[in-house]
């Protein structure tokens, strides 16, 4: 992925928000996205300039998710592939899915049958594992009804 001052979102704040660009030129995908929009607001400029701005914003936000669709794609496929090619089940596959739900139930369980000593800390490990193993099944077992139906709109915007 390209950093924000590489994109064309980056050009045009190189010289209509030169301040903003230092804050985000370094940042990538849709967070950093978002957060210039939350920093242009900010920003004295003309109602064309602001306009302008949202297009390529949505522009660039399309991309992301383009690329983003693309990735998921390709990494299902591969999986697909390598059982193909073997024919037989990806065992493996099962098994990083059974440690990751077996670990984040081990957390959750903790968490609500015994003393949490220090709940800041609980939190944030109850965070970790939960990116991990959504990580983990979006990877291996796909993505939901609303990412499928999401892909699909995406394909046909790019048609």
């Amino acid at each position: 992925m390209k950093k924000l001052k590489e994109s064309k979102v980056g050009a045009w704040l190189k010289d209509k928000a030169p301040k903003v660009l230092e804050i985000v030129s370094d940042l990538t995908g849709i967070e950093a996205l978002d957060r210039v929009g939350d920093l242009i607001k900010g920003e004295s400029m003309s109602l064309q300039d602001k306009l302008d701005f949202e297009r390529l914003l949505s522009e660039e936000r399309m991309e992301v998710m383009r690329l983003e669709v693309e990735r998921i794609k390709n990494a299902q496929d591969r999986e697909v592939g390598v059982v193909q090619a073997t024919g037989k089940p990806d065992y493996f596959q099962w098994v990083v899915g059974s440690v990751g739900l077996g670990v984040f139930l081990v957390i959750v369980i903790n968490g609500l049958f015994y003393d949490i000593e220090n709940e800041k800390v609980y939190f944030h490990l109850l965070g970790i594992v939960e990116g991990i193993v959504l990580g983990i099944f979006g990877y291996y077992f796909g993505s939901s009804l609303g990412s499928k139906i999401k892909d699909k709109h995406l394909k046909n915007i790019f048609k």
